[in-house]
């Protein structure tokens, strides 16, 4: 981690006093766990922080401390001023009337006498003097908060801090750590650079959170003895693991345990692509009484279960006639080239989402296939 950039990082704080914090779209525990962090650490600086994402069901999430600062939108209109002098005149009352096509402004002396000359227009600054956007590859995936907003993600700094290696490099400084397992091992280092005494037990939970969900309680390849330090330092200023790991990994709800067994039970394998897979119908959906959210939850389990493999996906049929599917790929493969390929879009850095509208999953599954075996040599497979 470069001391330069985290310099840099510190000045742009030190100076901003409105700070929002934006997430991804799709954000899983480490960016929700690394917002709220930076969330709580920036209001015991004193500044006015906003932490937003357009992200829908918050899933096994729900229980980081301070979740119910997460917004879904934000205001981020410029107001258009206008001025008035007060070198020929001093002003004794201020009204308007809002006609139809047009808002009628009036300004009534107590002496002298206003005119055009005395008036002047301009736009002001957009509310936010600053941007840090966590664990976020690309602004796009910002969903509609970038795309309503993109003249304001423009003129305003931005910070972006992340560990996934498809970063775009998209802010006026950027923090982007390969070597970091997660975006909140990466703020807990700045944030213990930064001021370490501030860090109290609902921070360290949630950049703890955050370590947790990206290596799979520790288990995934490419956890590292940094992020083991981490943790351990979290741990001891107040992160509170037992309640992570019984939220994350202990308390799951019945329809998606039946959905996970249905996805097990169809599990397949290919061999010579290093893929696993598996396919669930409406009629799984339907049955074990699962929303189309539980999808997510079953392939964070296949993930979480089948190591080793260098692409996991798994096909899902919708009760409106689609096909959603999820993809996981290992480091080593280019897994934006299978997305761009395939017509989905990459969530992280290592998983993908695709929806295909109106298909017959076994023709999705025929394609994802045939394809992954054209792009076999060029995808590290």
């Amino acid at each position: 981690m470069s001391g330069e950039i985290e310099q840099q990082i510190f000045d742009s704080v030190n100076k901003a006093k409105r700070i929002l914090i934006a997430l991804s779209q799709n954000a899983n525990g480490d960016g929700l766990g690394a917002g709220l962090a930076l969330f709580e650490f920036l209001k015991k600086l004193e500044k006015e922080p906003e932490l937003v994402s357009t992200v829908g069901d918050l899933g096994p999430y729900r229980f980081l401390p301070g979740i119910e600062n997460l917004k879904t939108e934000v205001s981020v209109f410029q107001s258009f001023v206008i001025s008035v002098a007060k070198t020929n005149a001093q002003l004794s009352e201020l009204s308007y009337e809002e006609q139809s096509d047009r808002v009628d402004i009036f300004l009534k002396p107590s002496s002298g006498k206003f005119s055009p000359q005395d008036v002047t227009f301009r736009t002001a600054k957009f509310p936010y003097d600053l941007i840090i956007v966590l664990d976020t590859p690309a602004l796009e995936h910002l969903g509609v908060l970038y795309e309503r907003n993109t003249d304001f993600f423009f003129e305003t700094p931005i910070v972006n801090i992340d560990h996934h290696p498809n970063n775009e490099q998209f802010g006026e400084i950027n923090l982007v750590d390969l070597t970091a397992t997660s975006t909140a091992e990466i703020l807990a280092g700045l944030i213990e650079s930064f001021e370490a005494g501030l860090i109290d037990d609902r921070i360290a939970t949630n950049l703890l959170t955050g370590i947790i969900v990206e290596t799979n309680s520790f288990q995934h390849i490419k956890t590292t003895p940094k992020a083991f330090l981490k943790a351990s330092s979290l741990i001891a200023q107040g992160g509170r693991h037992q309640d992570i790991i019984r939220e994350l990994y202990k308390t799951k709800n019945i329809s998606l345990l039946k959905l996970w067994g249905r996805a097990l039970a169809r599990l397949r394998e290919v061999k010579d692509l290093q893929v696993a897979y598996s396919l669930l119908s409406a009629m799984d959906l339907q049955k074990s009484g699962s929303p189309e959210e539980d999808v997510f939850g079953v392939m964070q389990e296949l993930v979480a279960n089948l190591a080793g493999r260098k692409i996991v996906f798994l096909l899902a049929e919708t009760s409106g006639g689609d096909v959603l599917g999820y993809f996981y790929f290992h480091p080593s493969v280019r897994a934006q080239l299978v997305v761009e390929t395939l017509g989905g879009q990459m969530l992280n850095g290592s998983m993908a989402s695709l929806r295909v509208v109106g298909a017959n999953i076994l023709e999705v599954e025929k394609t994802v296939l045939e394809k992954l075996q054209k792009l076999k040599d060029q995808i590290g497979v």
